[in-house]
């Protein structure tokens, strides 16, 4: 099924940013890899760079371009004009330093960092070299997420004033959502959070799991909005848990956006979409003049949302109302290779939504949907609200200023695990994050 709405453009620059790929495991191969011929239009990766051999030579093999094992000998060779950075959290620090440093612009894999100081750094060697740098977050990018923004845009549902999440994405992912959302910033944050052991097990070689945690976040932003996000157990359904993405809600002045998980959906598959709206009649105007005064504020106009695919990989989603028709097409729908983007229908084209931003922030052709000062809030936020859970759910101003206490206890830890200060980043570049 295609929509009758004509396809939205997307700049295209004259040739395309000649990029490196940095780090070539298990997301670079199974994410990454499979969209590189649909980018085409705007970037071309020229070199791959990982410390670990195999992955480092599969991939360059896979592109048809060189492998650099050492990311000193790929900027002093500098084929690229910016970098992709997809390697583990604690490493974006000091590489995306690094590059800035040289004066490479730079695109890093979501979550942005591991402290705030850390975010703070990466910002202020940015800008001293005139850098563009920025987190590769898609989770703002996904069909519910476009979607949503849609109907905040039509007035549908009236002012969308409150969110309630529960069992989604979460943290720093969830952050970036909420911001986009809301077009400002938050101006506080309160958080509790709660641990429960369980038998161990193995999601991953990597994840050997035994506690699982539990939090409960809100956000109050300047323009009103308020946000309830809760973060069950190990995020995935594990456990017996509800599966992502659990159950949301967008609450407007006359009615709610709704999306949630069936129960025997697993992971991120086919969940379901319904604009719940109350018609003119079940408000007190209407009931005044027809003097029946029972049974107000029921939503009486159901519309399910239909999820829209070609060749299999998400192309739109549109509501067909008693009133109008609300719709997102995806401009990348004339670009994709649909048979070569990745298992996740919509993950593919969420992850080229995002690269493309990047390349065209790059080449100046659009300023970046999400800057890297958005990325700094998605972290304040972020640790703002395990800051709020250490102080027993006392509520934390935003911006934060100042030291955090959270930030101590995570480079403490980084220090006793990698045994270097995690802000040294010539030290820091030296380790390899290998997954099992």
């Amino acid at each position: 099924m295609s929509s009758k709405t004509s396809v939205p453009s997307l700049p295209v620059p004259n040739e395309p940013l000649k990029i490196a790929l940095i780090g070539a495991g298990f997301r670079s191969q199974r994410i990454y890899q499979p969209l590189w011929q649909s980018l085409l239009p705007w970037c071309q990766v020229v070199a791959v760079c990982d410390p670990v051999a195999e992955n480092c030579e599969k991939m360059a093999q896979a592109l048809g371009v060189r492998g650099y094992g050492n990311i000193r000998n790929l900027v002093n060779d500098r084929p690229m004009e910016a970098a992709v950075i997809v390697t583990p959290i604690p490493s974006h620090h000091s590489i995306s330093v690094y590059l800035s440093t040289h004066g490479i612009h730079n695109h890093v894999e979501t979550t942005w960092a591991s402290m705030l100081c850390q975010a703070q750094e990466m910002i202020r060697v940015a800008q001293q070299q005139n850098v563009i740098t920025g987190v590769a977050e898609n989770f703002f990018r996904m069909p519910i997420d476009r979607f949503a923004q849609t109907v905040r845009d039509s007035k549908y549902l009236g002012d969308i004033a409150r969110i309630v999440c529960y069992g989604d994405h979460a943290g720093f992912h969830n952050n970036c959502r909420w911001l986009v959302f809301a077009g400002c910033s938050p101006q506080w944050v309160q958080a509790i959070e709660h641990a429960m052991e369980h038998p161990p097990f193995y999601e991953t070689p990597e994840r050997y799991l035994q506690r699982e945690m539990f939090s409960t976040r809100f956000f109050q932003f300047s323009s009103g909005l308020m946000i309830q996000d809760t973060e069950v157990g190990h995020i995935k359904g594990l456990l017996g848990r509800c599966p992502r993405p659990g159950y949301t809600e967008w609450h407007g002045q006359r009615g709610a956006l709704v999306h949630y998980s069936r129960v025997d959906s697993g992971w991120d598959h086919h969940p379901k979409t319904q604009l719940r709206r109350c018609s003119d009649g079940m408000f007190a105007s209407a009931q005044e003049a027809t003097g029946n005064r029972n049974g107000g504020g029921i939503a009486d106009e159901l519309t399910e949302v239909d999820y829209q695919t070609i060749d299999g990989v998400w192309s739109a989603m549109v509501a067909q109302t008693p009133t109008e028709t609300i719709e997102y097409i995806s401009p990348l729908q004339p670009y994709i290779r649909f048979k070569e983007v990745n298992n996740s229908d919509f993950y593919g084209v969420a992850v080229m939504d995002h690269i493309i931003d990047f390349v065209l922030a790059v080449r100046g052709l659009r300023d970046r949907e999400f800057t890297a000062e958005d990325a700094l809030m998605s972290e304040m936020m972020e640790l703002g609200a395990k800051e709020s859970a250490l102080q027993q759910g006392r509520r934390i101003k935003l911006p934060i200023t100042g030291e955090l206490e959270t930030d101590s206890i995570i480079r403490q830890e980084q220090k006793e695990v990698f045994g270097v200060d995690p802000m040294d980043v010539q030290a820091m570049l030296d380790l390899s994050f290998p997954k099992p």
